[in-house]
């Protein structure tokens, strides 16, 4: 049975967190779980499947397993697109470095946690916001693989928002998060930093974004595909299993 262990995760919660491999069936995990929980003792486990593929889904709450969050995998060719972003000055995409974590802490407190970790009862309080800010330190201090793009003043240094990433081959990065400032979290700013961001990856030779959505957030899916035109690859649904 193959797995992977989630560090930021793990590192939060002080116990294991595992995510199965997607080729993983029910009955390999029934063979497979007394030397994976002897091996790793793991609190919290994931499993991804196809939303169509309900037998799966279905054999795998038999064992245990409860449905969390729906998914939504897009992809963006951007090769050669031009966005126009020089004319956004003195707006520019800037690659953030640790002396704006503040800043960005600042911003994604100011937004109420709504994710799979605030929304599930089992998982304690305020780990939602923790491992976010776990997640986007890291996307600042592993810069050779991951960036955070923000959307500066160029004359004032202000923040007007963020977002990040990681690239998963030369050609090809997949999205993360983004956040705006409240004071510019408006339609017209949110279409800027998205159009920075995609001409800064085109200087970089990047031909390909990827981006998971959670079906919470709507206004994200709707900006995607109505201006971005973002296309679905595919649904999966996210299941997962608490060991007390």
């Amino acid at each position: 049975m193959e797995y992977a262990v989630l560090n930021v995760e793990s590192e939060l919660f002080g116990r294991k967190v595992v995510v199965l491999d997607a080729e993983t069936t029910p009955e390999e995990y029934s063979k497979g779980i007394k030397k994976l929980i002897k091996d790793e003792n793991p609190w919290y486990m994931n499993r991804l499947c196809l939303a169509t593929d309900l037998p799966t889904i279905h054999a795998f709450e038999d064992l245990g397993f409860r449905f969390v969050e729906f998914r939504m995998f897009r992809y963006l060719r951007i090769e050669n697109m031009q966005m126009g972003s020089g004319s956004f000055y003195p707006w520019e995409a800037v690659e953030l470095s640790e002396d704006s974590l503040p800043e960005i802490y600042k911003i994604i407190s100011s937004y109420p946690s709504d994710d799979r970790f605030s929304r599930d009862p089992l998982v304690p309080a305020g780990a939602s916001l923790k491992r976010l800010e776990l997640y986007l330190k890291k996307s600042i201090t592993n810069n050779r693989s991951e960036f955070i793009y923000g959307l500066v003043n160029h004359h004032t240094g202000e923040l007007a928002g963020f977002r990040n990433g990681e690239f998963t081959s030369k050609k090809t990065v997949r999205y993360f998060y983004s956040f705006m400032a409240p004071a510019y979290n408006t339609p017209s700013y949110a279409s800027m930093l998205e159009a920075a961001v995609i001409d800064a990856l085109v200087k970089r030779n990047v031909s390909n974004v990827e981006a998971i959505t959670s079906g919470l957030n709507v206004n994200e899916i709707n900006e995607a595909f109505s201006s971005l035109g973002f296309k679905v690859e595919k649904t999966l649904v996210l299941l997962r299993k608490i060991f007390l």
